[in-house]
């Protein structure tokens, strides 16, 4: 069990971030949350959101443009088409993971980011919060981020105006999805995906 718990994190450790090392031609995206801008690596370099090329700029703006419910909220915030994209591409792909958010020049689905546990971007259409490549709805994030919390269910039930016996469910269906058989698995398996 101590063996494969140190080489589990061996493992982890010897993750990096997309784009950080010298030969990863793949893009990531990270967000900085005060200002909501976006900084970029690929080959071992940190690039400004505005020294993007124009072919991964227009796959973010095409898939932009496309989310009407994004456009609805982004062009509240700001008239600038420019600035509306880097905040989508904050919003979508704002983590600094071991994802590339851009693969060999084809766009990957949003990342497991949320700028705030309310956050616009879970309205959208091309945002999703998913666990082993499962979505993730509205309550299953309120239960995990409650759950995170380390809440007593009790806590969690009154919280959520639900019995009991309803959250036993959720947290069923939540922990089948996650791939786990209780609570400590479940918890890891949400930081390890980053929700």
């Amino acid at each position: 069990m101590i063996k494969a718990n140190v080489q589990k994190k061996r493992k982890l450790t010897q993750r990096r971030v997309a784009g950080t090392l010298p030969n990863d031609a793949n893009i990531e995206f990270i967000g900085i949350p005060k200002t909501k801008e976006v900084i970029w690596f690929q080959f071992g370099n940190q690039h400004a959101f505005c020294n993007l090329p124009t072919r991964f700029y227009t796959l973010l703006e095409s898939r932009y443009l496309s989310d009407y419910k994004a456009v609805l909220d982004i062009s509240a915030m700001t008239t600038d088409p420019k600035r509306q994209v880097e905040l989508y591409t904050y919003y979508v792909f704002g983590d600094a993971d071991f994802t590339p958010d851009i693969i060999d020049g084809v766009l990957q689905p949003s990342e497991n980011y949320r700028d705030t546990e309310q956050c616009i971007s879970l309205q959208w259409v091309s945002k999703e919060i998913t666990i082993n490549g499962i979505p993730l709805n509205s309550r299953d994030l309120k239960i995990c981020d409650l759950m995170i919390l380390n809440l007593p269910d009790k806590e969690i039930a009154y919280e959520l105006g639900i019995t009991l016996p309803t959250l036993d469910f959720h947290k069923r269906n939540l922990y089948q999805k996650a791939g786990s058989v209780n609570k400590a698995a479940f918890i890891m398996k949400l930081m390890e995906e980053r929700i």
